[in-house]
């Protein structure tokens, strides 16, 4: 971003608010060109492809949550879990090893 720019000793503060006002009402008008771009991206909706029916049937499957560091709550990477969390530090032989999470009735 740019610094603001100091106001020169010689300028009023008519300049001052004509040049303002300009700035205001050239953003203005971005805005409504962006409005319009946008309105006219959405309301023609893209070709959506068409899955077989067979595949619409089928429940989605969920993927499996990745272990969590119990320090700083973060998901470890995949791979072979070292002594310590990568991200926070900390270092999994201060707790006990649980169990995968019940699911509640």
């Amino acid at each position: 971003m740019r610094s603001p720019a100091r106001r020169q000793p010689s300028e009023s503060a008519e300049e001052v608010h004509a040049r303002l006002s300009a700035r205001i009402a050239a953003l203005e008008d971005r805005v409504r060109r962006l409005e319009a771009r946008l309105r006219l991206s959405t309301s023609t909706p893209a070709p959506v492809a068409r899955l077989p029916s067979t595949r619409a049937s089928e429940p989605a499957r969920s993927a499996r949550a990745r272990p969590r560091c119990p320090g700083c709550t973060l998901e470890l990477p995949p791979g072979r879990r070292g002594e310590s969390c990568v991200w926070c530090g900390f270092v999994f032989s201060a707790v006990s090893r649980r169990g995968p999470a019940r699911k509640k009735r």
